[in-house]
C-alpha cells in the first residue's frame, strides 16, 4: 500500500513538473494570469458603485464589504478557471502525441490527471491569490470570519477544485468533440455561478443554470463563513451537497478512465470518439 501511494506521488509531482516547465517556465506570464482577472474583478466592482445596495436582503452582502464579495468570488473563479484552461492544454498531448506515450508507460492514469490539474491550479492562481490577501488584510475590518467554518470549507473547496480539473482533463483527453466545453465552462461559469452577482436574485431560469457548476455551491459557502461568520451548522447544507459532487465527479472520472483504457485495447486509438 505505501509503495502503490509512493509510485502514485510521484507520477503526480512529475506531471506537475512537466506542465510547470511546459507553460510556466517564464516569468511573464504570471503578469498575464494576473492582469486580465484583476481588470475584471475592478470592472464588476466599479459597476456596482452605481447602485445603493444598503438593505439589500442578502445577509453576506453590504456597502461594507462589497470589495470583499468580489473578490472571494474572483479568487474562487481564478482556480476554477484555471483547471478549464489546463484541461484545454492537455487535450494537445492527445493531438501531438504525447499521451500515446503516457499510456505506454506505467504510470497511474488517475495520477496523471490530477498531476496536471495540481500544477495548473496553484500556478496559475498564485499571483491573484496573493493580490486577494493582500486587498483582504486592507479590507480586514469588514471580515466577519467563523475560522473553523473557513478551514472546513477550504478543504473542500480546494479538493473540488482539483477533481473538477481531473475531470475535465478526462473529457478533453479522449474526444475531439469537447473543445466546447472550454466555450461553455469559461465566460457562463463567471456568470451562472454567482462570481459577480448572487445567484439568489437570478431569475428562476438562471439558477436552475447555476445548479450545473460545482463553483455555485462552494462560493456560496465561502461568503457565508468569510462575511457572514457562519459556522459548519450554518453551510452543512451545502457542504453535504458539495461532497456529493466530489464523490460524482470522482466516480464519473474513474468510470471514463476505465472505458477510454477497454476502448485503447480494442481499437488501438487513444481518441475514444
Amino acid at each position: 500500500m505505501n509503495n502503490s501511494m509512493r509510485l502514485f506521488s510521484k507520477v503526480v509531482w512529475a506531471e506537475a513538473c512537466k506542465q510547470h516547465r511546459n507553460y510556466f517556465n517564464n516569468r511573464a506570464i504570471y503578469i498575464s494570469l494576473f492582469v486580465w482577472p484583476v481588470f475584471s474583478f475592478l470592472s464588476a466592482y466599479y459597476s456596482y458603485s452605481a447602485f445603493d445596495i444598503r438593505g439589500t436582503f442578502i445577509s453576506y452582502l453590504s456597502d461594507d464589504n462589497i470589495l470583499l464579495f468580489l473578490l472571494i468570488g474572483y479568487m474562487a473563479m481564478s482556480f476554477f478557471r484555471s483547471v478549464v484552461q489546463s484541461a484545454w492544454r492537455f487535450s494537445m498531448e492527445r493531438q501531438a502525441g504525447t499521451l500515446e506515450y503516457i499510456y505506454l508507460s506505467p504510470a497511474n492514469r488517475m495520477a496523471v490527471l490530477l498531476g496536471n490539474a495540481l500544477s495548473s491550479v496553484f500556478e496559475s492562481s498564485v499571483v491573484m491569490l496573493i493580490f486577494g490577501i493582500m486587498i483582504m488584510y486592507y479590507q480586514r475590518n469588514a471580515l466577519n470570519i467563523d475560522v473553523l467554518g473557513l478551514i472546513s470549507v477550504m478543504i473542500i473547496f480546494v479538493v473540488m477544485a482539483l477533481l473538477w480539473g481531473v475531470f475535465l482533463n478526462a473529457c478533453f483527453l479522449y474526444s475531439r468533440d469537447t473543445d466546447f466545453l472550454f466555450t461553455v465552462l469559461e465566460e457562463p461559469m463567471e456568470i451562472f455561478a454567482g462570481v459577480k452577482i448572487p445567484v439568489v436574485i437570478f431569475p428562476y431560469w438562471a439558477r436552475v443554470i447555476s445548479l450545473i457548476f460545482p463553483l455555485t455551491y462552494i462560493l456560496e459557502a465561502l461568503r457565508e463563513v468569510c462575511l457572514n461568520h457562519a459556522d459548519i451548522a450554518s453551510v452543512r447544507i451545502i457542504l453535504i451537497i458539495s461532497i456529493a459532487i466530489i464523490i460524482v465527479l470522482l466516480t464519473v472520472t474513474l468510470v471514463t478512465i476505465r472505458v477510454v483504457e477497454k476502448h485503447m485495447r480494442k481499437s488501438g486509438n487513444v481518441i475514444l470518439f
